[in-house]
């Protein structure tokens, strides 16, 4: 009977070591891409007197250079790459750990990342677009701002629009102490229609803003998030079980750099405002989630009507919210090639 029993587990393990194999490698072929002519590298640049970690992906070198600044702050989106798998046969696109996340923050800690602030962070950016332009053989280059990378992003092209094409808000920051005014109800009524008591009861206890001590914000946060609309729909088909695997290893990366940055920055985020900023040197282009509790869309539509800039857009994702990017990326895709990758070609 044991004899049997080890003989099955062992085919059941065979089997399961057997469809692992078959998925790592629909998942090695899904991602790799032809170095002849595109380019996949990934590894540390010093930016700001550290080591930063930098991925660069796309089918063809020729293509414009989108460089993404991601949310958090500290929410790296290297483990998302597969995501944005179609982006990288029309733009080479670059991913950043920016210092105090992920692998930029593993090699660095806490002791080694220097001031986390964001003219410092900008001061970052700017060096990397810099060297990006070295790199790939570029006189400019796309800057595409995420939640908390529009702040950085805003920044970015205002001290140097003469390095970008254009630049690309999404999830935009606008006025954090207006938008969460604004949020805060919005959030606290899609808990109730819900139903979910555990977000009603967390929002109720924290009361409106302004709050302090800041903890008390983490209830908006956390909820705002939640109940953001959409999902986030993997690449399918016989890779997806070693995607799984993969972004779990992802993800352990990033786990210690998200708390430093979210304990060391989340002062700055909540008073963050860009309003300063009105008046643009180059293109800019907002692709906005219709339904976006945490920034609110129709604040970010107002900051849009209040620039001048040589052109704007603002493209609306209907029924899409703050992390539209994530959860519609070919919706989101098609905005970028109808309004910003002609402004970034010869």
């Amino acid at each position: 009977m044991i004899r049997k029993l080890l003989i099955g587990l062992g085919a059941v393990l065979l089997l399961i070591g057997g469809v692992l194999a078959a998925s790592a490698f629909a998942y090695s072929r899904f991602m790799t891409i032809d170095a002849g002519r595109g380019v996949n590298e990934a590894g540390y640049v010093r930016l700001g007197g550290i080591e930063q970690w930098v991925q660069i992906r796309g089918e063809d070198r020729d293509n414009p250079v989108l460089l993404i600044l991601n949310g958090g702050p500290g929410y790296s989106t290297i483990s998302s790459t597969p995501l944005f798998r179609e982006w990288e046969r029309q733009f080479t696109v670059v991913m950043w750990d920016q210092r105090g996340e992920g692998r930029t923050f593993l090699r660095a800690g806490a002791e080694g990342s220097g001031e986390l602030s964001v003219d410092r962070m900008i001061a970052d950016g700017i060096e990397l677009t810099d060297h990006l332009r070295r790199r790939l053989g570029k006189q400019k280059i796309v800057a595409l701002g995420f939640s908390w990378g529009s702040i950085l992003g805003v920044g970015m092209v205002s001290k140097r629009p003469d390095l970008f094409h254009a630049y690309v808000g999404t999830g935009q920051i606008t006025d954090e102490q207006a938008m969460m005014v604004a949020s805060y109800p919005l959030v606290l009524a899609k808990a109730r229609k819900a139903g979910n008591q555990a977000a009603t009861n967390d929002l109720e206890a924290a009361g409106p803003p302004p709050w302090d001590p800041l903890q008390k914000s983490l209830a908006w946060l956390i909820w705002s998030n939640a109940f953001d609309p959409g999902e986030i729909r993997w690449p399918g088909g016989i890779f997806r079980p070693w995607a799984r695997i993969r972004l779990a290893m992802e993800e352990r990366k990033e786990g210690p750099g998200q708390l430093f940055s979210q304990q060391s920055l989340a002062p700055v985020l909540l008073t963050a405002s860009i309003l300063e900023h009105r008046v643009f040197e180059l293109p800019v282009v907002f692709i906005q989630g219709s339904d976006d509790l945490a920034v609110v869309t129709p604040l970010v539509k107002e900051y849009a009507d209040s620039i001048s800039a040589p052109t704007k857009r603002y493209v609306e994702l209907e029924g899409q919210g703050h992390a539209a990017m994530f959860r519609a990326p070919g919706r989101f895709l098609a905005g970028l090639l109808e309004h910003v990758r002609p402004l970034a070609l010869p």
